[in-house]
């Protein structure tokens, strides 16, 4: 359901004014002015008092007539018509937008966790969707989560109607491209460190040479670089972006996803692997950094650049399939090293600023 929000015009009539009116009516128009202004950038409903049709500021996608009211923007701003309302209801601005924080709980919910979801689609299945695609993996995340939610008014609105769909699901599809603008900005902010590259472009160019950038590094006595070819996907860089942009607190995508990380294992042992669109992503997303480092300019798109390391991983899973198993593991095993070796040195920093501490030199009540 969209409820539709009209403007609230102060209207003065057709009256005639009177001579001493002509002042006042000078304040009055270049105040309805500015509240019609205001009137503008916050939503609202007309009372309805039986002078024009409820339907004219509702649509109705099923719900109950109880009163609605709702804390926007510091204005609170209430219907008191006997509306159609329901868990299903949207509240959007006379533009047609439709913002998240304006809308109810339940609401707020289903579109978080969709976010959440199709953040899913990329780590596990595509990275780099066609834009149809994303218009259709926003919806079906939202069916998913309404379903698993037991929202079923706002599972049936978005079965049936398209411009509600709409509206939620752009509210979603802007969020599935963030994993990748974030891995390509924390990429583009330790490549110089990593691969020690100073100003040099000629380093960043050898590295891109044949996707060394992939790969573990070795450096000689001036800094340059050369590939261990026994380890690709395992370079520093490669793990801490899985780590700090991926696995980082109980509210990352890899920890809200933990389970599924676990039955992607097929190795005999069941270690956890990364998934292929995941390091696929994370290697395009270094290679995005050094074309910046080069070129000076970031594009938006490397899908090309993300097939290509599709294509490899998948050929070495067919290939050697007991290799890239390993290869997998060791993988995510490294991840959580790294997440571990930061807990210690937490653990470890704590221990020593407690030392300063001196506890009986402290007054007490």
């Amino acid at each position: 359901m969209i409820l539709k929000v009209p403007l609230f015009v102060t209207n003065s009539g057709d009256k005639k004014m009177k001579p001493h009116d002509v002042q006042s009516h000078s304040k009055n128009k270049n105040q309805s002015a500015r509240d019609h202004k205001q009137a503008a950038k916050i939503p609202t409903w007309h009372t309805n008092d039986g002078s024009e049709p409820t339907d004219e500021t509702t649509t109705q996608c099923g719900g109950s007539e109880e009163p609605y009211s709702s804390d926007i923007g510091g204005t609170t701003v209430t219907s008191t018509a006997a509306a159609p309302q329901s868990a299903a209801s949207l509240i959007q601005y006379e533009t047609g937008k439709v913002k998240l924080l304006n809308q109810n709980q339940e609401t707020r919910r289903v579109v978080q966790d969709a976010i959440m979801d199709a953040k899913g689609h990329l780590i596990f299945i595509n990275a780099y969707p066609e834009l149809v695609d994303k218009n259709q993996v926003a919806l079906q995340s939202l069916l998913t989560v309404a379903k698993r939610c037991g929202a079923h008014a706002i599972k049936q609105c978005l079965q049936a109607d398209a411009q509600y769909a709409t509206q939620l699901g752009n509210l979603v599809e802007p969020c599935i491209p963030l994993l990748c603008h974030d891995l390509k900005e924390v990429a583009c902010a330790n490549i110089d460190g990593y691969f020690r590259l100073g100003q040099s472009a000629v380093k960043a160019k050898k590295l891109m040479e044949q996707h060394a950038y992939s790969y573990s590094l070795k450096f000689d006595s001036n800094d340059n670089p050369s590939p261990r070819g026994n380890t690709p996907y395992q370079g520093e860089l490669v793990i801490f972006l899985l780590h700090t942009r991926v696995f980082n607190g109980p509210k990352s995508i890899g920890v809200k996803f933990t389970e599924h990380f676990i039955k992607i294992a097929g190795n005999k042992a069941k270690h956890p692997k990364m998934p292929v669109p995941l390091l696929a992503l994370v290697a395009t997303a270094i290679y995005a950094a050094l074309f910046w480092k080069m070129f000076n300019f970031t594009g938006n798109q490397f899908s090309e650049t993300y097939m290509f390391h599709v294509k490899f991983l998948e050929d070495l899973k067919k290939d050697v399939p007991k290799k890239f198993h390993c290869m997998m593991a060791d993988i995510y095993e490294s991840v959580q090293a790294l997440k571990r070796k930061g807990g210690n040195s937490q653990a470890d920093e704590h221990r020593k600023a407690l030392v300063l501490l001196d506890l009986d030199g402290m007054g007490e009540d």
